[in-house]
């Protein structure tokens, strides 16, 4: 990606998953990029993208559902059986929390980074 892609085109790295040190260089390298995080990180099997959630600057993250993928933990299948925009919100608290910000921050923040990479 480094070697076709300027580094300074607008980026959304879509659902991530990973550790930080996969997204790091790119982070480095791109500094228009921003990372995308769902639901799935409101299980405790996505410790990797939890910690790297934690030392990626707030003003470089997105929020995403990734419908119909990724039902947040605490919603009940019964009830809801797949994902949709509706349940971000489990996401934005889910990331206020392991950042350890206020949630009116981080929902500010992310709408912020949201209209500075789509240019809304």
């Amino acid at each position: 990606m480094k070697k076709f892609v300027p580094s300074d085109y607008k980026i959304h790295r879509h659902c991530f998953t990973g550790s930080y040190p996969v997204i790091e260089p790119l982070l480095k390298h791109f500094p228009n990029m921003f990372v995308g995080f769902t639901a799935v990180l409101t299980y405790s099997s996505a410790w990797e993208a939890q910690e790297a959630l934690k030392k990626i600057p707030l003003e470089r993250i997105l929020v995403e559902t990734d419908a119909p993928y990724f039902l947040p933990r605490r919603v009940p299948k019964r009830f809801c059986p797949y994902a949709h925009p509706g349940l971000a919100f489990h996401t934005v608290r889910e990331i206020a929390r392991i950042k350890d910000e206020p949630l009116f921050h981080v929902l500010a923040t992310l709408r912020e980074n949201t209209s500075r990479l789509y240019s809304l």
